[in-house]
C-alpha cells in the first residue's frame, strides 16, 4: 500500500491563450488534449499522458494535485485514513482523459481547492503519437525541436499558514517522508519538504513571510531539466529573457535538495521552477535533515546570489508602511511595472 508517484497538478490561469502559448513554445512541452477550456499537456521525459492542466479561470492558483497509488485497493484503505483524520473522501467520475477510478479528499491545507488519489492512469508509452515518439525505446516522447524541453514534473510547492500541520498530516495519513525541514528562531517547523520517492520531495510546505503576497496558495511547480547550472538550465534562462519574461530567483543552487534552480513567472501569473540536479535519497534509514537559523542562508542558495534578494522576489514581497521593497528592486512580481522590450 502506498502513494507511488505525483500524477499532474492542475493549475487556474486567467490568460489561458498566452499561459499555453509559454508552456508550447517557451517550456518545449507537448499539447496531449483538448477539451473546452482545458489543455493537457506533458513533458518529454513524463511517462503518464499528462501531468500539467490548464484550466480558464479569474485568477492564478491551483484547482487540484493528483497522486498516483501503487495498487487500486490501496484507494478504499486512504479513504478510509482520510475520513478518520476528519476529513472529507469521496469517489468520483474523472472527466480528465486516461484517468480512472478517482478519490477525490480535503486536507488541511487552504490550496490547492483538493486533492486526487488516482491508479488508472493512461501511459504515454501507450498514447503519444507516432510523429512525436522518440526512437530511443526506454524515452516515451522525442526531445522538442523548439522551447526548452522540460523532462518530467519534479514537485510542487505551497505557502501555507499552517504548513506544519499540513506536513504532518502527509506523513501520518498518506505515509509520506520527511526529508528536510527549516526551523525558526523558536524551534518552530516553518518549512517541510516531503517525498514517498527517491526523490527528495515532490510536495512542500512552506509558512511564507508575513508581507508576502502568497499566502494559502501554491507557490510554484517545478519541472526537471537535464544538465547543471551551465546546461539547459542556462539556455533556459536565455529563452525566459528574450520572450521579456522576468526571472524572480536565481539561476543559482539550493542548500536544500543540493539542486540547481531558477524561477519565474509565467504570463498566467503561476510561479515555476526550473529544476536540475540535486541528489536522491536511497537510504531505507534515512534522518530528516533539519536547518536553522543558525545555517544562515546556505539552505535556500547555497551559491548564486544573495538569499535575502532571492527571497524578496521569491515570495512576491509586498510594500509596507515600513519598508517599501521597491528601492531594492524587488517590487510583488505579479504586479511589479510592466517592462517594455528593447526596440
Amino acid at each position: 500500500m502506498g502513494v507511488h508517484t505525483l500524477a499532474h497538478v492542475e493549475l487556474y490561469s486567467p490568460d489561458i491563450e498566452a499561459s499555453l502559448e509559454h508552456w508550447l513554445e517557451t517550456a518545449g512541452m507537448y499539447l496531449r488534449h483538448e477539451e473546452g477550456d482545458s489543455y493537457y499537456l506533458a513533458a518529454y521525459g513524463d511517462w503518464q499522458d499528462f501531468t500539467l492542466v490548464l484550466h480558464e479561470g479569474d485568477e492564478w492558483g491551483c484547482k487540484n494535485v493528483a497522486w498516483k497509488v501503487s495498487d487500486e485497493d490501496d484507494l478504499e484503505s486512504y479513504q478510509e485514513r482520510i475520513e478518520e483524520s476528519g476529513y472529507d473522501a469521496e469517489f468520483v467520475d474523472s472527466e480528465k482523459p486516461g484517468i480512472g477510478n478517482t478519490l477525490r479528499f480535503d486536507y488541511p491545507g487552504a490550496s490547492p481547492e483538493y486533492m486526487e488519489l488516482v491508479y488508472d492512469v493512461a501511459r504515454a508509452f501507450d498514447t503519444v503519437p507516432e510523429e512525436n515518439r522518440s526512437r530511443l525505446k526506454n524515452q516515451p516522447t522525442r526531445k522538442p525541436e523548439q522551447g526548452a524541453g522540460y523532462r518530467r514534473i519534479d514537485h510542487v510547492n505551497f505557502n501555507l499558514s499552517n504548513a506544519s500541520e499540513c506536513a504532518q498530516w502527509f506523513q501520518d495519513v498518506l505515509d509520506f517522508n520527511l526529508r528536510e525541514e527549516g526551523l525558526g528562531p523558536d524551534g518552530e517547523q516553518l518549512a517541510a519538504w516531503l517525498s514517498v520517492s527517491p526523490l527528495v520531495h515532490e510536495i512542500a510546505f512552506v509558512t511564507p513571510p508575513e508581507d508576502g503576497n502568497a499566502l494559502d496558495k501554491i507557490d510554484h511547480v517545478a519541472y526537471y531539466m537535464d544538465g547543471g547550472q551551465a546546461g539547459e538550465l542556462e539556455r533556459t534562462a536565455d529563452l525566459l529573457k528574450e520572450r521579456n519574461i522576468e526571472i524572480v530567483g536565481g539561476p543559482a543552487r539550493h542548500g536544500i535538495s543540493q539542486a540547481h534552480f531558477m524561477y519565474y513567472v509565467t504570463p498566467g501569473g503561476n510561479k515555476v521552477e526550473v529544476f536540475s540536479g540535486g541528489y536522491l535519497i536511497f537510504d531505507p534509514e534515512w534522518e530528516p535533515i533539519t536547518w536553522t537559523p543558525e545555517d544562515g542562508s546556505d539552505g535556500f542558495v547555497w551559491w548564486g546570489g544573495k538569499a535575502g534578494s532571492h527571497a524578496r522576489r521569491q515570495y512576491d514581497f509586498v510594500p509596507t508602511d515600513e519598508t517599501d521593497w521597491s528601492e531594492h528592486d524587488a517590487y510583488p512580481i505579479r504586479t511589479r511595472p510592466e517592462q517594455e522590450p528593447p526596440e
